[in-house]
């Protein structure tokens, strides 16, 4: 695998995916960052609850794919200078990295044992402004209850018809609902708890300006925010 790209865009990549890379897993490939080089180069952090992908314009000479050793491989490219950053893994999954006057050797990891990310049906997805989606999140998340005796009540319930979508979160003691009334109708009738923890990366990413897509599945919900993709599982 080589890949040549700037190193900014590299280390939003690599800061938005590490929230989601697990700390501490008996499957220790998924304490790694997942890296494939294809049509465009995707970088991927996932705790087995909740999966963030983002995709990155580089010019790809060598396809393929490996796990990069999060901290140590972020740290590394925080460090090189500006400008374009130049990686190529070989067949023993040997990495060197070169920057201008600066170059690393580390090793990473086959990604064959990394496990794949949950298929969220393809059905149609709802478009609202990313802005809208940050105040149904931040108005409510709040009251999101910390007690794992109720598991329900651990993230924040959504209702979507057609003409608004309610973000709700109770903990016991008090009660927070926002409501967002879209200028053209939904169609849709849907109702599903999100946890807190995948909401906040949401929010994280959210921004000022364009849209938010989300597509529900059965057992997980995917957000496409710009560069971004975040698929969460939702609470029964």
């Amino acid at each position: 695998m080589r890949f040549t790209c700037e190193k900014s865009m590299l280390v939003t990549g690599l800061s938005i995916t590490g929230r989601t890379v697990a700390q501490k897993s008996t499957l220790s490939v998924i304490e790694g960052i997942y890296c494939r080089a294809g049509h465009d180069l995707s970088l991927t952090g996932y705790n087995m609850e909740t999966a963030i992908t983002y995709s990155i314009e580089a010019e790809i000479t060598e396809a393929g794919e490996c796990v990069f050793p999060a901290r140590l491989f972020g740290d590394i490219i925080r460090r090189l200078p500006e400008g374009p950053v130049t990686v190529t893994v070989d067949a023993n999954y040997k990495v060197s990295i070169r920057a201008g006057y600066a170059s690393f050797n580390i090793s990473a990891e086959s990604a064959e044992d990394y496990p794949e990310l949950p298929d969220v049906d393809s059905g149609r997805a709802i478009r609202i402004p990313q802005n809208s989606l940050k105040e149904l999140i931040s108005g409510t998340i709040f009251a999101v209850s910390e007690n794992t005796g109720r598991p329900i009540h651990t993230g924040v319930k959504f209702e979507i018809d057609d003409t608004s979508v309610s973000a709700i979160a109770v903990d016991g003691f008090r009660l927070a609902r926002r409501t967002y009334h879209p200028e053209e109708p939904l169609n849709r009738n849907l109702s599903y708890v999100v946890p807190a923890q995948g909401l906040k990366e949401v929010e994280k990413i959210l921004g000022e300006d364009g849209d938010v897509a989300f597509t529900l599945g059965n057992k997980h919900i995917l957000y496409q925010i710009g560069c971004a993709t975040i698929i969460c599982r939702l609470l029964e």
